[in-house]
């Protein structure tokens, strides 16, 4: 849909869409080491970081507010600081990073609501592609913050597969839900260039 519409994007559903891109090959490389029998939870950590980089370089674009635009930038630099420090002295990179993963889900709501807070709603809300794009992440990370938390539990420690598939289907549902939400954004754009 992306593609179709890549004429009318502005820069931050671009952003979007590159996001969409390097998690794609982030999660393909995933596969194919577990395929291979090799570990890939190093990736996890890997993708934490670029996935928060990502979304909240695509905030830096929508928020109009520089005291907001240097907070992010300020948030950027300390998460990604936060996550050498916890792969290198706290969690192994061979466990879930379950200290930082919930904790991009709290920055990541938390910009999100934010922005939504600021911007307040018009008439034509929903007719605005980065609405659907919010929405998206808004269902998104909120619910896969608790999978973050627990998931060294239900892999690890609890040795439930049942459980464990459960869990991480609802975690598959809630991505594609995510990207649903991002594929009507990026139908709409055409339609509200002007206002994106």
């Amino acid at each position: 849909m992306f593609l179709y519409k890549r004429k009318h994007a502005d820069r931050s559903i671009k952003i979007i869409f590159y996001y969409l891109i390097a998690a794609g090959l982030i999660n393909a490389t995933a596969v194919l080491l577990a395929k291979n029998g090799i570990r890939n939870l190093p990736l996890l950590h890997l993708y934490t970081v670029v996935e928060t980089l990502f979304f909240l370089s695509y905030f830096r674009t929508i928020f109009d507010s520089v005291k907001i635009k240097k907070a992010l930038m300020f948030v950027m630099i300390a998460f990604t600081l936060c996550c050498i420090i916890n792969l290198t002295f706290i969690q192994s990179v061979f466990t879930f990073n379950t200290h930082t993963r919930p904790l991009e889900a709290l920055i990541v709501t938390g910009t999100c609501l934010l922005y939504f807070f600021k911007s307040g709603f018009s008439e034509n809300w929903l007719s605005f592609p980065i609405n659907w794009i919010n929405m998206g992440i808004l269902m998104y990370f909120p619910a896969a913050s608790l999978i973050f938390i627990f998931s060294n539990y239900f892999t690890f420690v609890k040795l439930d597969d049942d459980m464990t598939s459960v869990v991480w289907n609802m975690h598959a549902f809630l991505v594609m839900l995510m990207y649903l939400m991002f594929t009507k954004g990026f139908s709409l754009l055409k339609q509200t260039k002007e206002n994106t």
